[in-house]
């Protein structure tokens, strides 16, 4: 370029967890950073999410006296991924991702919790944990950062503005069934009343996760620029050098000296790709309107790293999330309540097809694969006056939602089948059947409640199997459930040192990629809850240490 508008070092596309991550190491690795944001909002799809990050042999494990190492880890992941990803990659991850933490602790203002008890997605395979590689971030004062109005809101918003760690809002989800739980998150109520009537304005989850991180840019005033899109990545002599951004709606020039760090999210919202990708998907599916992803979201980072010939992997893959749709609203994803009691699910023929409670991402492929849609949620009142699900609070009368048809509802199970289009006879069958299982204690069919995954998620105060419970109490409830996604996982392919990667197998010069814009380390496998924003973060922490000229083994 003849001239520019603007020279950095570093220049971060994006401001989710990857993307702010990889600004505030590369800071403190004393590079220059502007971090770039398409939306009017910063957060991407990290401030709507649970915030919880998946990072094997972490500082905060060890301190609660938790065990594991990287040789566990990595068995693991080699295990349940197998050759779909580069040995090298998920050998960098698991030696880089406890060092993120530590470092990002250490460096910034964003504190972890242990998300205490939490398994793996399949810990009794090989190398698997039963607890302690899921963290989460600590509640944080919002009324500290200078633009609380510009982060981005979660999608899923508690009554009342209630906020609170993952294992605190876990122990209050069981009050009914197990009310001295309580008793270990006492600091939730007086937080939760300051914040009401002192205005303290208090994050948790993906908004406490950002914050933590978007003060520290604030405090060492790291430059971030909001409704900033990319247009084309600069590239002189086969190196990218820059990014030609549209800025105050004009064409702005910025020359990134060490390199581009492209952290600008997956293609979820963009109809056009995911026809492409997802060839046998339903219209409504292809437009995105199950997708809980941040509405930015286009694939323009893809693209553009695509003109400069970077290879894309991963494409034809989601991190699958059910979901169901009331009226009118964003999707509510169902990620606990599958694995509790007095509740299954069936396909359109009546038939239960899969263990409700195996992980999301499985479950959601599961039900984008089916070969009889639509499925639906099938359970009782007991479950509804114990359990939150789909956007109900428990022991309320869904009126309003059975009104406008999201909620069917009928005093049997052969009238609820006929009010939501479900083959009556097996149905009823599948019930019963069910039924008798939840009796015994054992799902022959298909082992709801045998993982300890599927545990963690049942009511630990029904017995003898956490998961199951017969549906018997009328009236009877069903809820459509459909194969949402949390964002697309395919992108630029890149190395172990978050290089991306040409066509050809050589590395472009001064492009990364990290987050849901390269094709994730875990490949077709979702290793355990935060397994997008902890690899995320982890590589977005390899790009900036590999920019500032560390020597990463």
């Amino acid at each position: 370029m003849a001239t520019w508008d603007e020279e950095t070092d570093l220049v971060v596309v994006g401001s989710g967890a990857a993307g702010l991550t990889a600004a505030v190491v590369a800071d403190r690795e004393g590079l220059e950073v502007i971090v770039l944001e398409k939306e009017a909002v910063y957060g991407g799809s990290t401030a709507r999410s649970g915030g919880v990050a998946w990072i094997p042999n972490n500082h905060v494990m060890a301190k609660e006296g938790i065990s594991d190492s990287p040789e566990d880890a990595l068995t693991y992941l080699k295990h349940n991924i197998g050759n779909r990803v580069a040995a090298a990659k998920l050998e960098a991850f698991v030696e880089h991702a406890p060092r993120m933490a530590a470092y990002i602790a250490s460096n910034s203002e964003l504190e972890f919790n242990l998300v205490h008890g939490f398994p793996d997605y399949r810990p009794e395979t090989p190398g698997g944990s039963e607890g302690g590689r899921s963290i989460d971030p600590k509640v944080v004062s919002g009324r500290r950062l200078n633009d609380l109005d510009r982060l981005a809101y979660t999608n899923v918003r508690l009554p009342g503005g209630l906020v609170g760690s993952v294992t605190e809002m876990r122990r209050l989800a069981f009050f009914r069934s197990a009310p001295f739980a309580m008793l270990k998150v006492w600091r939730f109520f007086p937080r939760n009343l300051w914040n009401l009537v002192g205005r303290r304005q208090h994050l948790s989850n993906g908004r406490a996760l950002i914050a933590g991180l978007r003060l520290t840019m604030q405090r060492r005033g790291i430059p971030l620029w909001l409704e900033s899109p990319l247009d084309e990545l600069v590239v002189e002599e086969g190196a990218v050098t820059g990014v030609l951004i549209r800025k105050d709606g004009k064409k702005f020039k910025i020359r990134a000296r060490k390199g581009v760090v492209m952290a600008a999210g997956g293609f979820e919202h963009n109809a056009e790709m995911r026809g492409e990708y997802f060839k046998d998907s339903s219209a409504e599916w292809r437009e995105g309107r199950y997708t809980s992803g941040a509405g930015g979201n286009t694939g323009d980072a893809i693209q553009a790293g695509a003109r400069v010939g970077a290879a894309l992997d991963l494409m034809d893959d989601m991190w699958w999330m059910p979901s169901t749709m009331p009226p009118g609203g964003r999707p509510v994803i169902v990620v606990f309540e599958r694995g509790l009691p007095h509740m299954m699910i069936v396909n359109a023929r009546g038939e239960r097809f899969a263990n409700e409670a195996r992980p999301y991402n499985e479950l959601g492929r599961i039900l984008y694969e089916s070969d009889a849609p639509p499925a639906y949620l099938i359970f009782d009142d007991t479950y509804k006056s114990k359990y939150t699900i789909g956007g109900m609070l428990p022991g309320v009368p869904p009126e309003s939602y059975v009104r406008d048809g999201y909620v069917k509802r009928a005093d049997s199970i052969e009238d609820l089948a006929r009010s939501a289009g479900i083959d009556v006879q097996s149905l009823t069958q599948a019930v019963s059947r069910f039924n008798d299982m939840a009796a015994r204690g054992e799902d022959e069919d298909y082992g709801k409640g045998n993982s300890a995954f599927d545990r963690y998620a049942g009511d630990p105060a029904h017995k003898p199997n956490p998961c199951l419970g017969p549906i018997g109490k009328p009236p009877f409830y069903a809820v459509e459930i459909l194969a949402g996604d949390l964002g697309t996982k395919g992108g630029l392919l890149t190395n172990e040192h978050a290089q991306v990667v040409g066509g050809d197998g050589e590395v472009i010069p001064g492009l990364y990629a990290a987050g849901n814009n390269s094709a994730c380390v875990m490949g077709e496998y979702y290793p355990g809850a935060g397994g997008t924003i902890g690899a995320g973060m982890t590589y977005g922490y390899i790009a900036a240490q590999h920019a500032a000229g560390a020597k990463l083994s």
